[in-house]
This record gives structure tokens, sequence and C-alpha cells, in this order.
């Protein structure tokens, strides 16, 4: 509910209160070119999602827009900028002057942003579960869980009930990262039954959750091995990020 504080014969106040009482979880927000003192009282009191001071940017007011209709799907404010790049300044797998570097921050930049599957490829201690968690905590959905998942440590009977079993139903840890992130450590070691149930499944997982996927040995290894599933394969690899 996006309303003015003043609007002839009545104010936003007095629409604002009907509405909460109707819906008392709507998300509202007030716009007014001079916010007194009794309106930001009102925005505090009742919880208002936000208040939008004139003269409106357009770009900032479409954000607060996308906010709040998507609140409840994890949704927080975006991070791009100086703002994101003082924040990978910060991160110690992603600092340095190398080419690599560069190009790491840059991709890790797109992915930030989106809200697609990706892999991570890396050697073992490169560094891959630091920089997932650190796309989920920068990216649109922050303000959801974020669940690290090995998905080497369960046989295949298990991960049909961790991951996703025979019906296409998602299983425990998806339903845990509902409106967040999963990260999904060890991917190249998956059944190939599992793999493919995740291939399949990947489309509608991707509607409610972001999924990072991480994993040692380029997939293409194990793909001429007949280790790695042709479906699962081109998912998995359509959007891929090397580790330095």
């Amino acid at each position: 509910m996006l309303c003015d504080y003043i609007m002839a014969p009545v104010n936003g106040i007095y629409v604002i209160s009907k509405i909460l009482e109707m819906h008392p979880s709507a998300k509202c927000i007030m716009v007014s070119g001079y916010p007194d003192a009794q309106l930001r009282s009102f925005v505090e009191e009742n919880h208002l999602f936000d208040l939008v001071v004139k003269p409106i940017q357009a770009h900032a007011l479409k954000e607060t827009l996308r906010l709040a209709l998507n609140a409840q799907d994890g949704a927080t404010e975006e991070v791009q900028g100086i703002a994101l790049s003082n924040r990978m300044d910060a991160c110690a797998w992603l600092c340095g002057d190398r080419d690599e570097i560069h190009d790491l921050r840059e991709s890790l930049t797109e992915q930030i942003a989106s809200r697609h599957p990706f892999l991570l490829l890396g050697s073992a201690g490169s560094g891959k579960c630091e920089i997932a968690e650190f796309v989920h905590k920068n990216g649109p959905r922050a303000g959801g869980p974020c669940v690290v998942y090995d998905c080497s440590e369960h046989n295949e009977e298990e991960l049909h009930s961790y991951l996703v079993d025979a019906s296409g139903e998602l299983g425990i840890q998806f339903k845990r990262a509902e409106k967040g992130t999963l990260i999904l450590r060890h991917v190249d070691r998956l059944p190939l039954s599992v793999q493919k149930l995740l291939a399949h499944a990947m489309d509608q997982l991707a509607q409610k959750t972001r999924l990072i996927m991480l994993a040692d040995h380029p997939l293409e290894d194990g793909l001429d091995a007949g280790i790695i599933d042709d479906e699962f394969y081109f998912k998995a690899g359509a959007s891929v990020i090397e580790m330095p």
C-alpha cells in the first residue's frame, strides 16, 4: 500500500489505519513532502514499511516497492557500486591486485544481483564456501536463511530425503533454505540418480531458493567419465565461476 500523507478530505494516517485494521500484515509506505512529528510517530508505532520523503527519486522508490513486494521472500536492499566494492575489500578471499581477483570480483558482482543457480569451481581450500556465503549476504535473498549442505556426507537414499525424492518433491535442506540460499558442497560427488532429479527440479526450486553449487573438479571431467548426468551438467554448468 503506497499512500500520500495529504489527501483531502482525509489523510494518509486515516487510510493506512483502516488498511491495517483489515490486513494487519500489509506492507504500507507513506509519502510526504513535510513529515511532521505526528506522521513520524505514526510510522514508527505502526511499523510501516517505509516513509518516503519528497521529492521522490524514481530509482529509490522502485527499490522500496521491490523490497515491500518481496519482503516475505527474504528480499533485502540491493548492495551495489561502492558499497559492494567496500564489502569485497573486507573479504580476505577477494583482496589482491592480481587479474584473477579482479575477474572474480566482476563475476561475483553479476551473480550477486541474480537469483539464478550458479556453480563455484575450485580446489579444496580455495574459499568457495566463504564466497558463496558472501554472495548470499549481499544478494536479493539475504533476508532469508543460508543453509550449507555437504553432498558427500550421505548415501544415495539419504540424499533423496535431504535434496529431492523420486517424485520430484524437494527435501529437508531445500525446505530449510526456502526464501534464502542453499549452498551445496561437492555436487560433483552426487550419485547420478540424484543429479537427474536435481536437474529436473532446478527451475522449480529457483522460484523460492537461491541455489549455489560448489565443486572441486570440473563437471566435464565427470561427464567424460560417465559419473555426471548430461542434463545436470548443462544446468549446473550454465553459469560457472572459477576460483583463482
